[in-house]
């Protein structure tokens, strides 16, 4: 079946599906044509109401959706979650991170705030060192406690 996907630019492109295909392997399609990524895809079945397509895991086919349907494709970006920072020290520090932020980018973060060079952060979550990647490869969640330890110096 053929779907046309719109985006509130006004920008729209028609993808042939498969009806048993999953909600989600739509959304890599949209991905690969309009270059928004999976996680920032919100699509919307405009049928009298409002439908959400939300389950990645569902066929597209279960939403009412047949050959010729208009599916609205919002941006969305993931809202943000408060953590916690634990210093060496036992100091607790509140930051506001988002799920796709990166583990460099908010070691940047720490060392304008805390002081503390990038090179010398040691960042665990869950006894589990975050050593690159995005924040939510390591599961960070809203009101989790990131510890922050020191490298050690020294060596011959």
């Amino acid at each position: 079946m053929e779907l046309i996907i719109t985006m509130l630019t006004g920008k729209s492109v028609t993808l042939t599906v498969n009806p048993q295909e999953t909600v989600g392997s739509l959304k890599q399609m949209i991905q690969q044509k309009l270059h928004v990524p999976v996680q920032k895809q919100r699509l919307l079945f405009v049928n009298g109401q409002n439908t959400d397509l939300s389950d990645d895991l569902r066929p597209v086919d279960s939403y009412g959706l047949h050959s010729g349907c208009r599916l609205s494709l919002l941006v969305v970006e993931p809202a943000p979650v408060q953590v916690f920072l634990r210093n060496e020290k036992n100091v607790m520090s509140t930051y506001d991170i988002t799920p796709d932020e990166t583990v460099s980018d908010f070691k940047r973060r720490v060392q304008a705030r805390e002081g503390v060079p990038e090179s010398q952060q040691r960042l665990l979550y869950q006894s589990r060192e975050m050593t690159g990647g995005k924040l939510s490869d390591y599961n960070v969640a809203a009101l989790g406690t990131i510890e922050l330890l020191m490298r050690l110096r020294g060596g011959n």
